[in-house]
């Protein structure tokens, strides 16, 4: 069972992958709902940018910013194997959902932390998008052929998809990893870093 309190692209695409091969996805949503919601093509009430990334889920709407709120969601975790997170670093801290937090109450849970730029260092707390990613990378740079020719941008969302792929093999190592030792881990992905390592040259 994963709880998935990611938004937009990367957390869902790595969670929806692990619901296609069977895992018990519950996707935690704010009042307002995941951003993905509102915008691309919509139908039926639907976009398609979000039903690209959750097909499989179940949804529950719970809102952390009250203790009631937390409550609730510290009783799904009581019996969860993963947690899913990409909110900007020092945010599950302020919500009172930081790791230890959350092991009192699941001891051997894999706790996952997805950042644009790690959670350590001059960028951390900058909001992330794509387009940057592809530039601070160098992914931008290889598109345009050359290094005498102007970056150029990827027409489609390389870092975040990327990232999502690396997300959902990484819960799947620690989830090995705590069969064997008994013991959960804290897996720490960021978007620069996962692209950086695809491209590693």
């Amino acid at each position: 069972r994963i709880i998935d309190l990611t938004s937009m692209i990367s957390g869902p695409l790595g969670t929806m992958i692990l619901a296609d091969q069977g895992a018990d996805v519950i996707k935690v949503e704010s009042p307002n709902g995941d951003t993905t919601r509102s915008v691309s093509t919509r139908r039926g009430g639907f976009s398609a940018s979000f039903l690209n990334n959750n097909r499989n889920k179940r949804s529950v709407c719970i809102d952390l910013k009250h203790e009631g709120g937390r409550a609730v969601l510290l009783r799904l975790l009581a019996d969860a194997d993963v947690l899913v997170q990409n909110f900007r670093p020092g945010v599950m801290q302020r919500m009172g959902l930081d790791e230890a937090s959350v092991r009192a109450v699941s001891p051997q849970i894999v706790y996952v932390s997805i950042s644009g730029f790690g959670e350590v260092g001059p960028y951390a707390h900058k909001p992330v998008y794509d387009p940057l990613v592809q530039a601070l990378s160098g992914l931008a740079t290889i598109q345009a052929g050359s290094d005498d020719e102007r970056p150029r941008l990827v027409r489609t969302i390389v870092p975040d998809k990327l990232t999502g792929v690396t997300c959902s093999q990484a819960i799947t190592a620690a989830l090995l990893a705590r069969e064997r030792t008994g013991k959960g881990q804290h897996v720490r992905l960021s978007m620069l870093d996962s692209v950086v390592a695809f491209l590693w040259g």
